[in-house]
């Protein structure tokens, strides 16, 4: 082998490392979404567990393809869209609201999303989640305050934060995890990079979850990207004490009350406008990343 074909083999496995670690995962294949232009056709890939784009049905044809919505009054379709959105729909929830889907369990889990906050949001209570359930059911289940067994249930919820009064609304992403060696029975939060979520402004979010190997071992991970940057990644995780226990939920939740107001002081919780947008939604076993389609403006219903 010549010099210079050693150098550019050399440069090319530098790359795909550096890709790799990134990304935070073993993969050195290509993003599932640069595979599929504007995501068309993605929902088809092996990989892919679930796929929602809000472009085709009525909310209440939405709601039974997901499996379980709540407070469907609260909850509509919308013209804002982000820049490199293939369609021409959103979702959009006022005040609170959920949809709830059991895909099929996996070990590994991507979940990828489009998320805008209205320019007035207040501080949010909880966010989206995913979720490995033994015994799960159509709708989600509480548990705040109770350690789940490690043969039950384990979950993650990407969520803006505050964190006290530090960030104003929406705050900065952070995990709040729960599982049976958490910390405290209240779960336990995990502080990604700390840069400011604009409202108004979309975003791309994409968490993955990864079950420990064996029952014995604790490597487990859980990482998170915003627009195809890595902001957190945290392993050593023992997060079940049973191969059977499957990831097996998305929950895709906006929970709006007054107490993060109250805990983070803010001085005009009257004032707040708790709306939320979400689009372009992929479940998958590998990393997703962010939309690779033709712009496509919108304009708010």
């Amino acid at each position: 082998m010549s010099s210079r074909n050693a150098v550019l083999v050399l440069f090319f496995v530098v790359w795909v490392v550096s890709a790799t670690i990134c990304r935070g995962e073993a993969s050195t294949q290509a993003p599932l979404a640069q595979l599929y232009p504007g995501d068309v056709g993605i929902e088809t890939d092996p990989r892919v567990l679930f796929a929602e784009d809000f472009e085709t049905g009525t909310v209440g044809e939405i709601g039974a393809r997901w499996g379980h919505m709540y407070l469907r009054e609260n909850i509509g379709l919308s013209r804002d869209v982000h820049a490199h959105s293939a369609g021409k729909k959103s979702i959009h929830i006022r005040d609170n609201g959920h949809l709830f889907t059991h895909p099929r369990g996996v070990d590994t889990m991507y979940a990828r999303f489009y998320v805008k906050f209205h320019e007035k949001t207040g501080y949010i209570h909880h966010f989206v989640h995913l979720v490995a359930d033994r015994n799960p059911t159509p709708w989600p289940k509480g548990g705040a305050g109770e350690t789940p067994p490690g043969d039950e249930k384990f979950s993650t919820g990407i969520e803006p934060t505050g964190r006290w009064g530090k960030y104003p609304p929406p705050g900065v992403w952070n995990f709040y995890s729960y599982w049976h060696e958490m910390q405290t029975k209240w779960g336990s939060v995990y502080n990604g990079k700390q840069e400011l979520i604009e409202p108004g402004r979309w975003y791309c979010v994409e968490v993955m979850l990864k079950a420990n190997s064996t029952p014995d071992k604790a490597d487990g991970v859980q990482a998170f990207w915003v627009d195809g940057e890595l902001h957190g990644h945290f392993d050593g995780f023992r997060w079940r004490t049973t191969d059977e226990l499957k990831i097996n939920s998305f929950w895709l939740l906006y929970y709006c009350t007054d107490q993060p107001a109250r805990h983070n002081k803010d001085p005009r919780p009257e004032s707040r406008v708790m709306e939320v947008w979400f689009d372009d939604i992929v479940l998958a076993t590998e990393y997703i990343g962010p939309v690779q389609g033709r712009p496509s403006g919108g304009m708010e219903d």
